[in-house]
C-alpha cells in the first residue's frame, strides 16, 4: 500500500535564541552588523564605543530584538503549519534548543500535529547557523552528518574526479581548499524509515562577494552531494532520495523592470542563466527539480530587492524514480512574504506581514508530496 509523503525545505532565516553584539564593536558597516535585526542597527554606535554601560546597553538591545522577533515566528510558524508537511528539512537554525522553544512557543499554539522528531548537527559555519530536520511521531528517521568531507574524499573516485573536470571552476576551488572542509553548513542525510526514502539537507555557500566569484564552491557543494549519493546507491536514477534546501543559487532570473504593464502591473523578463551553482545535480538527468512543474513565471522563492530580482533558491531535486512518485504539483507558500515583493498583491498575507518586516522569512518554503 503507498504511503503519503509531505516533505517540505523551509529556510526559516536566523533562529536565533541568543544575540551577537561583535556587530557593535565592529562597527555598523561590518560584515557582523549585517545579520542585526534592523531595529537594533540604530544602535550600532551606541555611547561611542564606551561600553562601561554595557549590561544596560544589552538589554536594551535585547529587548528591543525580543520585540521584533516574537512577529516574525508568528508568521514563520503559520507558514510551517500552512505547509502541512510529515518531514521538514530547515535551514539557519542556532540550535536544537532554539527549535524546539520556537515550536513549543510558536507551532504548538496553532494547534498542529505536533514535530516529534527533531535533529541538528552543528555544522562548518561561523555564525553558527545549522540545517535540521523535524517529523511527526509516525515518520522516524536515522540520520548522518557529512560536515567533515574535504576535497581530497571527492576526488578519490573516478566519478569524483569526472565531475570536477567537467565543472572546471569547482576544481579551482577544491584545488585552493585542500585539507578544508567543504560544506560551508553540512550536507545532513537523513534516512526515513516509515518509507525507503533518503533526504539530503543542505544549505550552500551564499552569493555573498558575488555570484560569479562565489559559483565554484556552490558547485564544489553540489558534486559533493552528488557523490555521497552516488556512493550510497547502486543505482542511483532508481533508488529513492531527493537533495533539498537553500542551495543559494538560480538557473532563471525573473527580472522586474521600472516600468508598468497596462494592467498596472511591473513588467517582468525571464532570464535563463549561463550557470549555476546546482547545475551538477540537474546534469545528464541525475536530478529533476520538482519546482519546474510550475510555471516559469511561478518558480521563484525569494526575493532581492537590490537588484528587483525574484530567483529560485529552494529546492526539492528528486531521484528519477521519486520524481515518478510525486502527486499533484509543488507548492511555495508565499503568504509570509513581505509586501513589498512586485506583483504580489494578489497573494493572501497572514495578520501583520508588513512591507519589510515583520515577515515569516525571506525565503518562501517549498512543499511537494509523494506517494511511496
Amino acid at each position: 500500500m503507498p504511503v503519503k509523503l509531505r516533505l517540505a525545505t523551509f529556510n526559516i532565516e536566523n533562529l536565533f535564541t541568543r544575540h551577537d553584539f561583535k556587530a557593535f564593536l565592529r562597527g555598523p558597516n561590518s560584515r557582523e552588523a549585517r545579520y542585526l535585526t534592523p531595529v537594533v542597527q540604530f544602535f550600532a554606535e551606541y555611547g561611542n564605543g564606551d561600553l562601561s554601560q554595557f549590561d544596560d546597553f544589552r538589554r536594551l538591545v535585547e529587548t528591543a530584538s525580543v520585540a521584533q522577533d516574537d512577529d516574525k515566528r508568528q508568521h514563520t510558524a503559520l507558514a510551517l503549519a500552512e505547509l502541512d508537511a510529515d518531514v521538514v528539512a530547515l535551514q539557519e537554525v542556532d540550535s536544537h534548543n532554539a527549535l524546539e522553544r520556537f515550536l513549543q512557543a510558536y507551532y504548538a499554539k496553532l494547534g498542529e500535529k505536533p514535530y516529534r522528531h527533531v535533529v541538528l548537527h552543528e555544522g562548518n559555519d561561523p555564525r553558527g547557523i545549522d540545517v535540521a530536520v523535524m517529523a511527526h511521531a509516525d515518520w522516524p528517521f536515522y540520520t548522518r552528518s557529512h560536515a567533515d568531507l574535504t576535497p581530497a574524499w571527492v576526488d578519490d573516485t573516478d566519478s569524483g574526479e569526472a565531475l570536477l573536470s567537467q565543472f572546471p571552476k569547482a576544481k579551482t576551488r577544491a584545488g585552493e581548499m585542500r585539507g578544508q572542509r567543504i560544506f560551508r553548513r553540512d550536507c545532513l542525510e537523513v534516512m526515513l524509515t516509515k518509507a525507503p526514502v533518503s533526504v539530503f539537507n543542505c544549505h550552500f555557500k551564499s552569493m555573498g562577494g558575488g555570484r560569479d566569484a562565489s559559483m565554484g564552491m556552490r558547485q564544489l557543494e553540489a558534486i559533493t552531494v552528488r557523490e555521497i549519493i552516488t556512493r550510497r546507491f547502486d543505482d542511483p536514477a532508481a533508488a529513492l532520495w531527493c537533495i533539498v534546501g537553500d542551495l543559494n543559487d538560480y538557473r532563471q532570473v525573473i527580472k522586474i523592470r521600472k516600468r508598468r504593464d497596462d494592467n498596472g502591473l511591473w513588467v517582468e523578463d525571464i532570464e535563463m542563466a549561463d550557470e549555476s551553482g546546482v547545475d551538477p545535480l540537474l546534469a545528464d538527468g541525475f536530478g529533476v527539480n520538482l519546482v519546474d512543474e510550475l510555471p516559469e513565471a511561478e518558480r521563484w522563492t525569494h526575493f532581492y530587492a537590490g537588484e528587483r530580482h525574484k530567483t529560485q533558491l529552494d529546492y526539492i531535486i528528486a531521484s528519477p524514480a521519486l520524481a515518478d512518485k510525486v502527486r499533484g504539483t509543488p507548492q511555495i507558500v508565499r503568504a509570509g512574504m513581505p509586501y513589498r515583493t512586485p506583483n504580489s498583491d494578489d497573494i493572501q498575507r497572514y495578520p501583520r506581514v508588513g512591507w519589510d518586516r515583520p515577515k515569516a522569512s525571506d525565503h518562501c518554503p517549498v512543499v511537494v508530496e509523494f506517494r511511496v
